[in-house]
Protein backbone atom coordinates (compact mmCIF):
# COMPACT_ATOMS: atom_id res chain seq x y z
CA UNK A 1 0.00 0.00 0.00
CA UNK A 2 1.47 3.28 -1.09
CA UNK A 3 1.66 5.92 1.92
CA UNK A 4 0.44 9.48 1.50
CA UNK A 5 2.86 12.00 2.56
CA UNK A 6 1.02 12.67 5.42
CA UNK A 7 0.63 9.48 6.71
CA UNK A 8 4.80 8.86 6.21
CA UNK A 9 5.31 12.15 8.76
CA UNK A 10 2.89 10.72 10.84
CA UNK A 11 5.09 7.18 10.77
CA UNK A 12 8.17 9.31 10.98
CA UNK A 13 6.98 11.40 14.38
CA UNK A 14 6.06 8.02 15.78
CA UNK A 15 9.18 6.29 14.80
CA UNK A 16 11.30 9.26 16.68
CA UNK A 17 8.97 9.74 20.02
CA UNK A 18 8.64 5.99 20.94
CA UNK A 19 10.75 3.16 21.73
CA UNK A 20 9.10 -0.24 20.71
CA UNK A 21 6.81 -1.94 23.34
CA UNK A 22 7.07 -4.78 25.72
CA UNK A 23 6.56 -8.16 24.22
CA UNK A 24 6.08 -7.48 20.51
CA UNK A 25 8.42 -8.37 17.62
CA UNK A 26 9.87 -5.23 17.68
CA UNK A 27 10.92 -4.84 21.00
CA UNK A 28 13.00 -8.78 19.91
CA UNK A 29 14.32 -7.46 16.91
CA UNK A 30 15.39 -3.98 18.44
CA UNK A 31 17.67 -5.71 21.50
CA UNK A 32 19.35 -8.58 18.61
CA UNK A 33 20.09 -5.38 16.50
CA UNK A 34 21.79 -3.92 19.58
CA UNK A 35 23.03 -7.43 20.95
CA UNK A 36 24.76 -8.27 17.12
CA UNK A 37 25.34 -5.14 15.41
CA UNK A 38 28.75 -3.83 15.65
CA UNK A 39 28.00 -0.16 15.65
CA UNK A 40 25.20 -0.39 18.34
CA UNK A 41 27.23 -2.68 20.58
CA UNK A 42 29.83 1.04 21.35
CA UNK A 43 29.04 3.36 23.77
CA UNK A 44 26.39 6.16 23.05
CA UNK A 45 29.39 8.55 22.72
CA UNK A 46 31.61 6.70 20.54
CA UNK A 47 28.35 6.04 18.56
CA UNK A 48 27.34 9.74 18.39
CA UNK A 49 30.72 10.93 17.82
CA UNK A 50 30.47 8.44 14.66
CA UNK A 51 27.39 9.98 13.76
CA UNK A 52 28.63 13.38 14.09
CA UNK A 53 31.56 12.82 11.50
CA UNK A 54 28.78 11.38 9.22
CA UNK A 55 26.16 13.85 9.40
CA UNK A 56 27.92 17.24 9.96
CA UNK A 57 28.59 17.98 5.99
CA UNK A 58 28.36 21.35 6.75
CA UNK A 59 25.55 23.59 5.02
CA UNK A 60 22.76 22.17 3.84
CA UNK A 61 20.98 24.25 1.08
CA UNK A 62 17.28 23.71 0.01
CA UNK A 63 16.38 24.32 -3.94
CA UNK A 64 13.13 24.51 -5.98
CA UNK A 65 13.63 23.28 -9.65
CA UNK A 66 10.00 23.79 -11.67
CA UNK A 67 9.25 20.60 -13.76
CA UNK A 68 9.56 21.11 -17.70
CA UNK A 69 7.83 20.34 -20.17
CA UNK A 70 9.92 19.83 -23.53
CA UNK A 71 8.98 19.14 -26.77
CA UNK A 72 11.29 16.55 -29.00
CA UNK A 73 10.60 13.94 -31.78
CA UNK A 74 10.02 10.28 -32.19
CA UNK A 75 9.33 8.03 -34.72
CA UNK A 76 8.57 11.35 -36.66
CA UNK A 77 6.21 12.24 -34.57
CA UNK A 78 6.13 15.70 -31.88
CA UNK A 79 5.93 14.79 -28.46
CA UNK A 80 6.37 16.14 -25.17
CA UNK A 81 8.49 14.24 -21.90
CA UNK A 82 7.81 15.68 -18.86
CA UNK A 83 11.40 16.51 -16.07
CA UNK A 84 10.80 16.07 -13.02
CA UNK A 85 10.94 19.09 -10.72
CA UNK A 86 10.84 19.57 -7.03
CA UNK A 87 12.88 20.29 -3.80
CA UNK A 88 16.03 18.98 -3.32
CA UNK A 89 19.17 20.19 -1.63
CA UNK A 90 22.81 20.57 -1.79
CA UNK A 91 25.67 20.95 0.12
CA UNK A 92 27.68 23.85 0.77
CA UNK A 93 30.83 24.76 2.43
CA UNK A 94 29.56 25.83 6.12
CA UNK A 95 30.91 29.77 6.17
CA UNK A 96 29.95 29.34 2.26
CA UNK A 97 27.00 32.40 1.03
CA UNK A 98 24.46 30.08 -0.54
CA UNK A 99 23.41 33.10 -2.53
CA UNK A 100 26.44 34.01 -4.11
CA UNK A 101 28.38 32.00 -6.74
CA UNK A 102 26.93 28.92 -5.39
CA UNK A 103 29.46 25.86 -6.82
CA UNK A 104 27.00 23.34 -6.72
CA UNK A 105 24.73 22.46 -9.70
CA UNK A 106 21.51 21.02 -9.90
CA UNK A 107 22.85 17.38 -10.90
CA UNK A 108 24.18 17.24 -7.84
CA UNK A 109 20.80 16.43 -6.10
CA UNK A 110 20.63 13.69 -3.23
CA UNK A 111 18.80 10.46 -3.09
CA UNK A 112 15.18 11.11 -2.29
CA UNK A 113 14.71 9.07 -0.05
CA UNK A 114 15.95 11.26 3.01
CA UNK A 115 18.53 12.90 4.31
CA UNK A 116 20.55 10.24 5.36
CA UNK A 117 20.78 6.04 4.61
CA UNK A 118 21.51 5.83 8.05
CA UNK A 119 18.24 6.57 9.28
CA UNK A 120 16.16 4.35 7.70
CA UNK A 121 18.37 0.77 8.21
CA UNK A 122 16.66 0.28 12.25
CA UNK A 123 14.48 1.89 14.15
CA UNK A 124 17.89 2.89 16.71
CA UNK A 125 19.73 4.13 14.45
CA UNK A 126 16.36 6.01 13.31
CA UNK A 127 15.90 7.13 16.33
CA UNK A 128 19.24 8.17 17.25
CA UNK A 129 20.14 9.97 13.99
CA UNK A 130 16.68 11.36 12.70
CA UNK A 131 17.41 14.92 13.99
CA UNK A 132 21.33 15.16 13.50
CA UNK A 133 21.39 16.43 10.28
CA UNK A 134 19.01 19.32 11.00
CA UNK A 135 21.23 20.13 14.62
CA UNK A 136 24.60 19.53 12.91
CA UNK A 137 24.42 21.62 10.20
CA UNK A 138 23.52 25.50 8.78
CA UNK A 139 20.55 25.61 6.84
CA UNK A 140 19.34 27.57 4.02
CA UNK A 141 17.17 28.22 1.22
CA UNK A 142 17.22 29.14 -2.42
CA UNK A 143 15.08 32.46 -1.58
CA UNK A 144 12.94 33.76 0.71
CA UNK A 145 10.02 32.42 -1.37
CA UNK A 146 11.16 28.66 -1.44
CA UNK A 147 11.62 28.75 2.45
CA UNK A 148 8.22 30.04 3.30
CA UNK A 149 6.66 27.27 0.61
CA UNK A 150 8.78 24.39 1.75
CA UNK A 151 8.35 25.79 5.88
CA UNK A 152 5.17 26.95 6.31
CA UNK A 153 2.85 25.91 3.25
CA UNK A 154 3.55 22.55 2.41
CA UNK A 155 5.19 21.72 5.72
CA UNK A 156 7.62 19.64 4.50
CA UNK A 157 9.61 19.50 7.81
CA UNK A 158 7.86 17.77 11.20
CA UNK A 159 8.04 19.63 14.33
CA UNK A 160 10.77 17.98 15.65
CA UNK A 161 13.43 18.69 12.68
CA UNK A 162 12.34 22.26 12.39
CA UNK A 163 12.97 22.63 16.01
CA UNK A 164 16.29 20.57 15.99
CA UNK A 165 17.61 23.20 13.45
CA UNK A 166 19.98 25.68 15.62
CA UNK A 167 21.74 27.52 12.97
CA UNK A 168 19.79 29.35 9.47
CA UNK A 169 21.38 31.53 6.91
CA UNK A 170 18.45 33.78 5.66
CA UNK A 171 18.11 36.60 3.40
CA UNK A 172 16.44 39.10 5.50
CA UNK A 173 15.15 39.41 9.05
CA UNK A 174 12.69 36.78 9.62
CA UNK A 175 9.07 37.87 10.07
CA UNK A 176 7.76 36.61 13.54
CA UNK A 177 5.60 34.12 13.13
CA UNK A 178 8.34 32.20 10.85
CA UNK A 179 11.17 32.41 14.12
CA UNK A 180 8.63 30.88 16.25
CA UNK A 181 7.75 28.09 13.79
CA UNK A 182 11.18 27.01 13.90
CA UNK A 183 11.44 27.20 17.40
CA UNK A 184 14.67 26.07 18.23
CA UNK A 185 16.62 28.45 16.29
CA UNK A 186 19.98 29.89 18.09
CA UNK A 187 21.75 32.16 15.47
CA UNK A 188 20.59 33.73 12.18
CA UNK A 189 22.94 35.26 9.68
CA UNK A 190 21.83 36.97 6.76
CA UNK A 191 23.19 37.48 3.74
CA UNK A 192 24.47 40.96 3.97
CA UNK A 193 26.54 39.03 6.76
CA UNK A 194 24.24 40.03 9.74
CA UNK A 195 24.18 38.04 12.24
CA UNK A 196 21.58 37.61 15.05
CA UNK A 197 22.69 34.81 18.25
CA UNK A 198 19.94 34.47 20.20
CA UNK A 199 20.36 35.49 24.07
CA UNK A 200 17.25 34.19 26.81
CA UNK A 201 17.16 35.85 29.42
CA UNK A 202 14.88 33.69 32.83
CA UNK A 203 12.86 36.18 34.81
CA UNK A 204 11.43 33.65 37.24
CA UNK A 205 13.05 34.94 39.92
CA UNK A 206 11.22 38.35 39.72
CA UNK A 207 7.77 36.06 38.30
CA UNK A 208 8.39 37.21 35.03
CA UNK A 209 8.35 35.33 32.01
CA UNK A 210 11.62 34.58 29.83
CA UNK A 211 12.68 37.93 27.24
CA UNK A 212 14.20 36.77 24.02
CA UNK A 213 16.63 39.50 22.59
CA UNK A 214 19.02 38.97 19.73
CA UNK A 215 22.56 40.54 19.98
CA UNK A 216 23.83 41.53 16.41
CA UNK A 217 27.60 40.50 15.08
CA UNK A 218 29.12 40.66 11.60
CA UNK A 219 30.20 37.76 10.26
CA UNK A 220 32.07 37.57 7.06
CA UNK A 221 31.24 34.87 4.33
CA UNK A 222 34.00 32.90 3.16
Amino acid sequence: MQLNKERQRKIRNLLHKSLPREDTAELALWQRNRQLSPLLRLPPELRNRVFELVLDVGQINVCFKKWEHRARTKNGHRCYETVEGGFWCRILDKDQNPWRDPKAKPADTPPRRGMTLLSPVCRQLYHETALLPFRLNAWSFESMHVMDRYVMKEKRLPLSHRRAIRLLYAQMVLPTPVEKYFGGLEVVVLGTGLTMVKRVEDGAEHGQRKTVTWDLYHKKWK
